[in-house]
């Protein structure tokens, strides 16, 4: 990635963690007194710590090795009744993905269907539905029934489906749904390769947040050229233990 993107990158966490800026230096804590969670954002070497005096106390000697695994923090919070939201890796891309050409629609019911289609916890998990920017990917049903012979054309089928929310006016957090019966076959990754030019096109620095332990998203995420520089670790605490 280039020095702009990566200016962009830390210009748009530093507006999310609400903090003066971020410039590689060394780690921020932010307090946060009132807040339910307690957690460690790292984006390009940087780490920021959040939470009460308590946490940040407990923090100081920590390395950013050591905040940025989730049993650490959970640790760390194990009497504030500490519960897992979850860690997650952080990738971004600035180039263009080169990608076969397979036909796409925006239609509300493709996006239903799919969803559909897959596991209520992956849809949760991704939450297509809700994204304001998607498109799915659709199989070739008119020259499956010509080469069948049948005489009634059947629906176009969801095969896979990327989208983005904006993120403080610079990032597209992406998100990436892939049918069933259309897994390990490439699809998502053209999927997504539709959704990050999309959101190159409007001017948006892509983002590939996944959580660590999920290897499959973790490979299409390098399948598109997305460069891990940061992740994000957080637990949820109760306010009055």
């Amino acid at each position: 990635m280039g020095p702009d993107t990566e200016q962009a990158i830390r210009q748009a966490w530093a507006e999310l963690l609400d903090v003066e800026g971020l410039d590689g230096g060394d780690r921020i804590l932010r307090l946060t007194p009132d807040a339910e969670t307690v957690s460690f954002v790292r984006v390009l070497g940087q780490g920021v710590f959040s939470g009460p005096a308590w946490a940040l106390q407990r923090a100081t000697n920590l390395s950013d090795d050591e905040l940025s695994l989730l049993p650490v923090l959970m640790r760390l919070a194990s009497d504030h009744g500490a519960r897992p939201l979850g860690a997650a890796e952080l990738s971004y891309t600035d180039a263009r993905v080169e990608h076969a050409d397979l036909p796409t629609t925006q239609d509300e019911a493709a996006v239903v269907a799919l969803e559909d289609a897959c596991s209520p916890a992956d849809v949760d998990e991704v939450g297509l539905g809700s994204m304001p920017h998607r498109w799915v990917l659709l199989d070739r049903p008119d020259s499956a029934v010509a080469e069948s012979g049948a005489d009634t054309p059947t629906d176009p089928t969801p095969l896979a489906g990327s989208g983005y929310v904006v993120w403080a006016d610079k990032l597209a957090h992406m998100g990436v749904l892939t049918s069933p019966v259309a897994r390990g076959r490439g699809y998502g990754v053209l999927a997504a390769a539709v959704g990050t030019n999309a959101a190159l096109d409007a001017g948006l620095i892509p983002q590939w947040r996944v959580r660590w332990d999920n290897e499959a998203s973790k490979r299409v995420a390098q399948v598109l050229g997305y460069e891990l520089v940061g992740s994000q670790t957080t637990v949820f605490i109760d306010l009055e233990s």
